[in-house]
């Protein structure tokens, strides 16, 4: 069976997280990056890429 876990990736900031995270974990992740100051990112910005584990 194959697993899946996330990365976050921020249009304007590359990369959010480097290591592969659970859906839940993510959603915490992009919540921190989105309640920034004005140089975060807004919720269009932030995409989740799958990948295998």
């Amino acid at each position: 069976m194959i697993k899946w876990s996330y990365v976050i990736i921020c249009k304007n900031f590359g990369y959010i997280s480097e290591e592969k995270l659970l859906k839940e974990k993510t959603k915490e992740i992009s919540y921190l990056h989105i309640g920034g100051d004005s140089q975060s990112g807004t919720s269009g910005d932030i995409k989740l890429m799958k990948v295998r584990t």
